[in-house]
């Protein structure tokens, strides 16, 4: 379980109301990667960074995400540190173009390859 603020509260989201899945070592993500979305995402991908035997670059598939703002780009480098707090690389797959160029344009595009993928 994760906290979610709302307002001047904190509501618990249960695993069972996300909306993403993780099919082997991949966490799908599915449905809008916005503002809104955030505290769901940030639960979900604390659940698939809680795993045991987590693999040495997690792979994030972007392909089922729909609507996306400018608060994604700042979740992908979020997920970026955390990845190197945790010692692992961290690939994502599927980007949407838009994402991409959202990426491009703050000047962060760079930071969203995984380190171990460079060049291949």
């Amino acid at each position: 379980m994760a906290a979610k603020a709302t307002s001047n509260t904190v509501s618990i989201i249960e695993p069972a109301s996300f909306s993403s899945k993780v099919l082997g070592e991949v966490l799908v993500l599915d449905g809008a990667l916005n503002l809104a979305s955030m505290p769901m995402r940030l639960a979900e991908t604390l659940a698939y960074a809680s795993q045991e035997n987590l693999p040495d670059c997690l792979t994030i598939d972007f392909q089922k995400v729909g609507e996306i703002d400018s608060s994604g780009v700042a979740l992908l480098l979020h997920w970026r540190r955390e990845a190197g707090k945790l010692g692992k690389a961290l690939r994502y797959v599927h980007l949407p173009e838009n994402l991409v160029e959202l990426a491009t344009l703050y000047g962060v595009d760079d930071l969203i390859e995984c380190p171990l993928h460079q060049g291949t």
